[in-house]
């Protein structure tokens, strides 16, 4: 093989036939359909960047790079409005919404106002309401459910209408990085190849996660193989007058289910569980869906008269971390970075933060002509932060103790309101929230040998397991 690549390679100026594989580079020669291209110094890559994905975090990064008159490609795998899950949002994502401009537009009435969250046990009896408004360490005191066809169709427009290229049909096949540039092959809607390179790629390709399964760095999450069995229905009883908009999560033992009202009339209901304990009921999801809501007391009030509107949808959702959140020429946002469990509605919102970061520090690597710099790494680290502030609670979250002291919060200390802050999107974390965090974990810790606060009645209608005798 090596002697047919040096033999393909002898040619100077023109297009020769390459013996290697089609989607290889070999420098300083681009492999474009079994022809390699010389690539000499003077030239340049394609764009200033390629964003595979154009979900909530490739659009905004996508956006904010064009507008600074970057050039971009943007190729996304569906094609758009496209049903989507993850409708809540978090108040901080008003930060990015003013950034890029949208702010106006995305308050025009045409979305639903989320002012708390409620937290409820599946027997209906225990309970709390996360009110952002009295938060003393949240500044945004509202937040929006969103449709997401309509959410993630008007971000990606928007990167349009700055000039960013989009695909949309786009499947994504390889990636590779040298010295001089960023290669992407992609294959289009009608099936033709495609190669590009770009001084950069961004992996925004969400729980696909396509460069880290490419370089084997995605790493699942141990105890955090959930299923989401989910679809969208109206007349769903929830909350009204004060308390209209609010999302409502129904808990259950090593189980929780979601009720975010993307409409007056629609609701988006899901259950998510442990995998083992779906794969009994895999075959029939619309089955397993109807016994876990006629055996969970809470779940059967609010769905009396609930009427689906389409079919069921399954996710399995595996939570997962990657080795690498940067390296030269590539940067990987929101889920592409690492994926955790939706119970805190965290994705949306972690997903345009670290879009709008990576833009802006690769806009600063290409005016300075650098595949890798330290703001590069800070933003790994940053982001890693974040991350880790909301996989605290995920990780607690399955356990008794927690939702012991979570669904019963005592006033003290203002614990709430630390709480409050972390779980409304909160980019930093002052001394006075941080502090209170630690003796919050810490009280989880000895509620599981004293009972600081009532115990549940855990196996008891509603708070038993999703599938019994799984």
């Amino acid at each position: 093989m090596s002697n047919q690549k040096d033999a393909a390679h002898s040619g100077r100026g023109v297009a020769v036939s390459c013996a290697c594989n089609p989607v290889e580079r070999c420098l300083p020669y681009l492999c474009i359909r079994g022809y390699h291209l010389p690539m000499t110094p003077s030239q340049s890559p394609s764009y200033d960047a390629i964003v595979i994905g154009g979900g909530p975090g490739g659009a905004t990064a996508a956006m904010i790079l064009a507008r600074q008159g970057r050039k971009v490609l943007v190729l996304e795998r569906e094609r758009f409005p496209r049903f989507h899950i993850g409708e809540s949002l978090l108040p901080y994502n008003r930060d990015v919404f003013e950034e890029i401009g949208i702010l106006d537009e995305i308050e025009d009435g045409r979305f639903v106002v989320k002012k708390a969250a409620q937290f409820v046990s599946g027997d209906g009896i225990t309970g709390a309401r996360l009110i952002f408004g009295e938060g003393m360490f949240t500044e945004v005191k509202s937040a929006l459910q969103v449709d997401r066809a309509i959410f993630d169709d008007m971000l990606l427009n928007r990167a349009r209408s700055h000039g960013a290229t989009v695909h949309e049909g786009a499947t994504f096949l390889r990636h590779d990085v040298t010295d001089e540039c960023a290669t992407v092959r992609w294959r289009d809607v009608d099936g033709v190849e495609h190669t590009d390179t770009a001084a950069f790629v961004m992996d925004c390709s969400g729980m696909a996660a396509v460069t880290a399964r490419q370089e084997g760095i995605r790493r699942e999450r141990p105890g955090h193989r959930k299923v989401a069995v989910f679809g969208h229905f109206d007349d769903v009883l929830m909350p009204e007058d004060d308390e209209a908009g609010d999302t409502v999560l129904v808990v259950r033992d090593q189980s929780w289910a979601w009720f975010i009202p993307i409409t007056e009339k629609r609701t988006s209901v899901g259950l998510v569980m442990d995998l083992a304990e779906f794969t009994p009921g895999k075959s029939d999801p619309e089955a397993l869906f109807a016994h876990i809501v006629s055996s969970t007391p809470e779940l059967q009030r609010r769905m009396a008269g609930a009427q689906r509107q389409g079919k069921i949808h399954v996710v399995v959702d595996y939570s997962f971390s990657v080795d690498r959140m940067v390296s030269p020429r590539l940067m990987r946002v929101g889920d592409a970075a690492g994926f955790m469990d939706p119970i805190f509605s965290s994705g949306v919102m972690l997903a345009m933060v670290s879009g709008r970061d990576a833009a802006h520090v690769i806009h600063a690597a290409l005016t300075a002509d650098e595949k890798m710099t330290a703001a590069m790494r800070r933003y790994e680290r940053e982001l890693r932060s974040k991350m880790d502030a909301f996989w605290e609670f995920v990780e607690h979250f399955y356990t008794r103790p927690f939702l012991e002291l979570f669904l019963q919060p005592q006033a003290r200390w203002n614990l709430p309101s630390a709480i409050n802050a972390v779980l409304a999107g909160r980019p930093d974390q002052p001394w006075a929230v941080r502090w209170r965090l630690r003796l919050f974990f810490t009280l989880v810790r000895l509620q599981r040998f004293f009972p600081l606060v009532p115990r549940l009645p855990w196996g008891q209608p509603g708070l038993q397991k999703a599938v019994v005798g799984g």
